[in-house]
């Protein structure tokens, strides 16, 4: 063989080793990349997002990232072209990388003296935010090119323009156009003017370095402009658009946490995360639709907010309140103190779901279940001095808040006068035991540990949160069905699928019977009645609505630390609290005239303002029936009634000629 072929055959073989060697590079320098099909699959974390009934923000949930997808055709076409002319002025005529637009990148950084323009395309730069990360390495750009090009060839330019206007950060947590427009603006991005679509572009590049936030820092109006011009030179606005763009001021919003219902927010949080998990929550993209009305609930804040301010001089440092629907148990406002930001009370503690003593506003329970025993609103009581001995205790004597007997008195002026001893005679006749299951079963639990209370509970001595307590009062205009509170009406899913659906969203919820539709009503009655409960409160005390027949029902704790309004319609159910958080006690309060009562009658006045007059139906088990002579006892004026209420089956007709006495009740258990 010649020496020659020897000598120059190595000579044909580099090529095809620069060849292999360069293959072998570019598989190993993408082994592990994804796909262009799996880029575009991937779905950036998305910020849960909280809204009232009516759809109005209450709240983003998000880790680090907070981000709101939206449709390319939610953006505004000013801050597309504003992004385009900007970042990559190139970007519908090349294939996913332009070696010219980092040539053009570079003289014109030099010649501004600072960075103008960026040399990677919009796809690079999608790819780096979304693939790659920020390492700046050769090896790191070759891979950004190489898959910005298997992009470009997967997917149309609006598909990457999406994708990238919701993937790339705009300063803080705000990701995606969506979360920056909210961000620096307070609103969506289909609201944002040419101005402002100047700006979002403009400070892409380096958020931090052209933040309107840092005191004195003006650079983001110098790169406003040069936006602006870019536009200009583009093509995509008019000179006069341009002139009118610079001449105009940037508002921006308040850089705070907002939350206009933040005790509202956080209990909602807490229910999710516990349902969902705190990663899908803040992850997710999912938009909860709760039942708060908004715009009532600011009402309802300035209502308490105000009046516990009134009351300060009495040593009243916090209030707190609750608005429902009681027949799907919407929770539509949720005040937990006058304050949440205020430390010197502990504002950020909910008080709807704190334990309080309830006071006289568990009574209700406690005659609910007398009447489905046989009691009627006629029934006469016994309001005389009595002691019940206990085992191992001693006696047990109960006390009148006026510290006066009223000797026989009706069940109904029992009840809405709100005198203790009947109130306890009529629990030891039913038994601690059942009045506590009962309690469970409306919603109110943890009394089998209070067991040593006893016949103090029907008097309010167990603890019980303000949430659980509307529970339990919605079984009365119910008509005895009670209804838990529940805050989320549904659930979407980022795709706009139905995640999750409340069954009774839109309607009275079905549930367990907890009592005769009868009974519900004679408490609704008696709650409502004026006259039974002028005795203790006076004529047209504050739990008078005028026009409205409003049920209603105060209490007040030992030593003042507790002070309670409760009151309803057919369809909201309003819950108010007083006091402090420290337990300590306030000086001054007279249920119906002055405290939570005082709150609680300028809610519900002005939630009731535009309504047409309310009164409870009347269920089918319900008759009237004049009282039995025999059974009115020559001391008691409060049981002269032409006319009564009362449950199929024990009116006066079917009893009067067996009726008897009151006997005296036992003294002892």
């Amino acid at each position: 063989m010649p020496v020659y072929r020897l000598a120059t055959k190595p000579l044909y073989l580099v090529p095809l080793a620069i060849a292999l060697l360069a293959g072998a590079t570019h598989i190993a320098l993408l082994r592990g990349q994804p796909s262009a099909a799996e880029i575009a699959a991937q779905q950036p974390a998305a910020s849960g997002v909280l809204l009232d009934r009516h759809g109005e923000e209450l709240y983003r949930f998000f880790d680090r990232e907070d981000r709101v997808p939206v449709r390319l055709d939610a953006v505004p076409g000013n801050l597309i072209n504003a992004v385009i002319a900007i970042e990559d002025r190139e970007f519908h005529r090349h294939s996913g990388f332009s070696p010219t637009g980092i040539l053009r990148a570079l003289v014109s950084n030099l010649r501004e003296g600072t960075i103008v323009e960026g040399g990677s395309t919009i796809t690079q730069q999608l790819v780096k935010n979304r693939v790659l990360g920020s390492e700046r390495t050769l090896l790191r750009k070759y891979r950004e090119v190489i898959l910005a090009r298997r992009l470009e060839r997967h997917l149309s330019k609006e598909e990457i323009l999406e994708m990238y206007l919701n993937q790339v950060p705009w300063g803080g947590t705000a990701h995606g156009i969506e979360a920056a427009a909210r961000h620096y603006f307070g609103r969506g991005a289909m609201s944002l003017s040419l101005s402002e679509c100047a700006f979002l572009a403009g400070i892409l590049r380096a958020p931090s370095s052209y933040s309107p936030f840092r005191v004195g820092n003006t650079a983001h109006l110098h790169r406003r402009r040069v936006v602006l011009n870019r536009m200009h030179e583009e093509g995509f606005i008019t000179a006069q658009q341009r002139r009118e763009a610079l001449a105009s001021s940037l508002r921006f919003a308040p850089q705070r946490m907002a939350m206009p219902a933040p005790h509202f927010t956080l209990y909602v949080k807490r229910l999710l995360e516990q349902r969902l998990g705190q990663h899908v929550l803040t992850t997710g993209g999912l938009t909860i639709h709760s039942s708060l009305n908004l715009a009532l609930h600011r009402q309802v804040q300035d209502k308490v907010t105000q009046g516990v301010r009134r009351m300060f001089r009495h040593r009243v440092s916090n209030g707190a309140a609750l608005v429902t629907d009681p027949r799907s148990g919407d929770i539509l406002s949720m005040v937990g103190s006058i304050d949440y930001f205020a430390r010197d009370i502990d504002g950020a503690v909910n008080l709807t779901l704190s334990l309080r003593q309830p006071g006289s506003t568990i009574k209700p329970l406690t005659y609910a279940m007398a009447l489905e025993r046989g009691r009627t609103a006629t029934s006469i009581l016994s309001d005389r001095p009595v002691a019940l001995a206990i085992p191992d205790e001693g006696d047990y004597v109960p006390r009148n808040d006026d510290h006066l007997f009223r000797g026989a008195v009706t069940l109904r002026e029992a009840l809405a006068a709100s005198r203790n001893i009947p109130a306890v005679n009529e629990l030891v006749s039913i038994g601690v035991p059942q009045f506590i299951a009962k309690a469970r079963e409306l919603g109110v639990g943890g009394w089998e540990q209070q067991n040593a209370f006893r016949f103090a509970l029907t008097l309010g001595s167990g603890e019980v949160r303000m949430l659980d307590l509307a529970q339990l009062y919605s079984v009365f205009p119910n008509l005895g069905v009670a209804v838990a509170p529940d805050p989320i009406l549904r659930i979407t899913a980022r795709d706009g699928r139905l995640h999750y659906a409340r069954p009774c969203a839109t309607g009275p919820c079905d549930g367990q019977r907890s009592f005769q539709a009868g009974t519900a009503f004679l408490i609704n009655s008696i709650l409502s009645d004026d006259t039974a409960r002028a005795s203790t409160f006076g004529p047209r005390s504050d739990l008078y609505i005028g026009r409205h027949q409003v049920a209603a029902k105060t209490g007040t704790t030992d030593l003042l630390r507790d002070n309670w309004a409760v009151g309803y319609t057919s369809d909201l159910l309003a819950l108010v609290w007083i006091g402090n958080n420290d337990g300590s006690s306030m000086r001054f309060v007279q249920s119906g005239h002055y405290g939570a009562s005082t709150i609680w009658k300028d809610i519900m006045a002005r939630l009731l303002v535009t309504r047409p007059a309310h009164r409870f139906p009347v269920p089918d088990d319900i008759v009237t029936a004049t009282p039995c002579p025999g059974e009115v006892p020559p001391d008691c004026a409060s049981c002269l009634r032409d006319r009564e209420f009362y449950r199929r089956g024990t009116e006066p007709d079917a009893h009067c000629d067996s009726a008897q006495p009151p006997g005296e009740l036992a003294t002892t258990m």
